[in-house]
């Protein structure tokens, strides 16, 4: 099967081939026909990749809010 994989870092995208993943009981596997590339979510995936993780931090508060309240709670147990 075909998968394009896009490295966050470079921003670089090929189009690999690549094993069929195995069916596991109680899971369908989908094959899909048609598929399509949002240049803009990709252009911001590529970004956010290239960010160092102060700048991942500003980009995302809401995941640094629940960084911090995850570390809270391990150091509570």
């Amino acid at each position: 099967m075909k998968q394009i994989r896009q490295n966050l870092k470079t921003g670089n995208i090929e189009l690999a081939e690549v094993p069929t993943p195995q069916l596991k009981e109680g899971h369908i596997l989908v094959e899909t026909q048609t598929s399509l590339i949002s240049a803009g979510t990709e252009r911001m995936l590529v970004e956010f990749g290239k960010a160092n993780l102060l700048d991942k931090a500003r980009q995302q508060p809401q995941r640094m809010r629940e960084v911090v309240e995850e570390l809270r709670g391990q150091t509570k147990n």
